[in-house]
């Protein structure tokens, strides 16, 4: 019987480190330092165009604060993607040119709505064409056929980018959270072979890490709805790559529990809404982390626990990539839906404001 590849193989080379493992480390690097050197110069550049995020009974946030930290994550993944191919010496995706438009669009869409603001319907449509403009590509998982495939894809990457940008309600939660996230999808990426995509991943994980200097409570910067958006599709793009990637239903349902919380925000944000007689897209104090928040009695302390849950989740669905048979996917599936389920039931009985 042969014996299965150590995790770390597809790593290391006969000398040491593997040329895509070097071109990982240094895309990464080359991610946070972008983000670090950038970030300054769009804050004053938020200033001086008024680009800025005003206090609403709605948020959290007192004073006014600059947006543009969207842009800085975007640049960032983007120039780490770009040395890191170079020195891993990695082609480039193969959808990468419907991939690349998605994101462009993701990102001017957030900043169009964080200038001028946009209606959820409108905002809906322009997702679902970004969503479409991936789905060009080809890349989506097909477990039950071509055309069941493409739409659930599509409504997975709308979905998520509506629960990221919902999720997007206090300091450094999305940053941080998507930093985990994406290195997740990362290491299950590198170890299916499909470096250059997870390269994309490394990349937007450290990105998001570095912007954590200027996001974790108290915020100097916001992602703005630029950042959420481009987050939203980025993750939920990756994770289908994941997914097509992969073996079997493992590969989908560890997709699914690494993206297992901003999923979990979401669907208790809309069961509470409709159960109350509101509208979905009304805005409000109600979101998992807002009563995480009441609880725990601090943003820095609720951040921590939505990192906690999110790595739970992400190392869950990275060790079930490899499970053996449907069962087993099946019991930890099973066993995470009860606990969030319990979960939301908890924080469903904290008062939202």
């Amino acid at each position: 019987m042969t014996k299965a590849a150590p995790w770390y193989a597809p790593w290391l080379g006969p000398e040491g480190l593997s040329a895509a493992g070097w071109g990982a480390v240094a895309g990464a690097a080359t991610a946070a330092f972008l983000v670090l050197l950038v970030v300054p110069f769009l804050q004053r550049f938020a200033w001086w165009t008024a680009f800025l995020d005003h206090p609403e009974a709605r948020k959290l946030h007192t004073k006014a604060t600059p947006l543009l930290g969207g842009v800085a994550v975007a640049l960032g993944m983007a120039g780490g993607f770009a040395i890191g191919s170079l020195v891993g010496r990695l082609d480039l995706p193969r959808p990468w040119p419907w991939w690349g438009l998605g994101a462009a669009a993701a990102l001017l869409l957030g900043l169009y709505d964080d200038r001028f603001g946009m209606g959820p319907g409108r905002k809906l449509v322009f997702q679902t064409v970004i969503g479409l403009l991936f789905l060009a590509g080809g890349i989506f998982p097909q477990p039950f056929g071509p055309a069941p495939g493409f739409l659930l894809s599509l409504l997975w990457i709308t979905g998520l980018m509506n629960a990221v940008n919902f999720l997007d309600n206090m300091d450094g939660i999305v940053g941080g959270m998507s930093a985990i996230l994406a290195t997740g999808l990362g290491v299950l990426l590198f170890s299916w072979g499909r470096h250059p995509e997870a390269l994309v991943a490394f990349c937007l994980a450290a990105a998001c890490l570095a912007f954590l200097r200027y996001n974790f409570s108290p915020a100097s910067i916001f992602l703005g709805d630029a950042g959420s958006l481009f987050l939203g599709y980025s993750l939920a793009t990756l994770s289908l790559v994941a997914a097509h990637a992969g073996v079997g239903v493992q590969a989908s349902a560890a997709a699914l529990l690494i993206l297992g919380y901003p999923v979990f925000d979401i669907c208790f944000v809309i069961v509470r809404r409709l159960r109350e007689g509101r509208k979905i897209y009304q805005g409000g104090k109600d979101h998992t982390t807002h009563r995480l928040n009441r609880l725990v009695r601090g943003p820095r302390r609720t951040a921590a626990w939505v990192y906690f849950f999110a790595a739970s989740l992400t190392w869950t669905g990275v060790a079930l990539a490899n499970a053996q048979g449907l069962p087993q996917v099946l019991l930890w599936l099973s066993a995470w839906a009860l606990w969030l389920l319990l979960l939301g039931l908890r924080l469903a009985r904290i008062p939202a404001q």
